[in-house]
């Protein structure tokens, strides 16, 4: 995976995960229960925190130095 798309899909993974707790997403997504909606917070979040860990850090740098 290239660095820009693994910092595309944590920015968008953490965003889903903010937004549905703060319930900006429920605008859009209607919920059939709480329970549903933690766990579609809980599954941005970790797809944010996953994609974090993809980010070639040493490359990174390089690129930006």
């Amino acid at each position: 995976m290239k660095n820009y798309q693994a910092i595309l899909m944590a920015v968008v993974g953490i965003g889903i995960g903010i937004l549905t707790m703060n319930g900006t997403i429920q605008n859009y997504i209607h919920f059939a229960g709480e329970l549903n909606e933690m766990g579609f917070a809980v599954l941005g979040l970790m797809l944010g925190l996953l994609a974090l860990s993809a980010i070639d850090y040493k490359k990174l740098l390089k690129g930006l130095l």
